[in-house]
């Protein structure tokens, strides 16, 4: 079976003479659909063919974003200076499209004062205006959880509008 340049079907012809066209028209004979039985073949510009798929692959790339995951570490006892430089950074990681796990590592007597870890990161939320995925939860000696960006609330006002 084969197919000309502008789509339309020649029908079932020799191999030969298949090949014969695709050189008179200065093209490629192309086997589109080997297994099919008789197999399907188009003559074309196989170069530009692949110029264009490979075109078509670079744009969706540039289209698709990778997020990556990025962390930052606090612990128990930081000093105010350092927590609001670390949800400066965290608002950076999360306007550019990356995700942001926050982790403490408790060490020592730290241990016993949970909630007041806990309060670390409750205003470590409240000085990025995030919230969490999920409220923070301790394995072991760390207590980690994932920022996201809180949902917008609409109001009746501009539904209407």
């Amino acid at each position: 079976m084969v197919i000309d340049q502008n789509g339309d079907r020649i029908g079932e012809i020799a191999t030969f003479e298949a090949l014969k066209l695709a050189q008179n028209a200065a093209l490629d004979l192309v086997e589109i659909s080997p297994h099919n039985n008789p197999p399907v073949c188009r003559i074309m510009d196989y170069g530009k063919f692949k110029y264009d798929q490979a075109k078509q692959a670079k744009k969706n790339n540039q289209n698709s974003k990778v997020s990556e995951l990025k962390e930052i570490r606090l612990s128990a006892n930081i000093d105010q200076h350092d927590l609001d430089f670390k949800a400066k950074r965290a608002i950076e990681f999360i306007e550019k499209g990356h995700l942001v796990r926050v982790n403490m590592r408790l060490v020592g007597r730290e241990n016993i004062f949970v909630d007041r870890a806990l309060g670390v990161f409750r205003e470590f939320a409240e000085k990025t205006h995030m919230a969490y995925e999920s409220s923070p939860r301790k394995q072991g000696n760390r207590i980690e959880a994932n920022l996201i960006k809180p949902k917008v609330k609409e109001n009746a006002e501009t539904k209407n509008t």
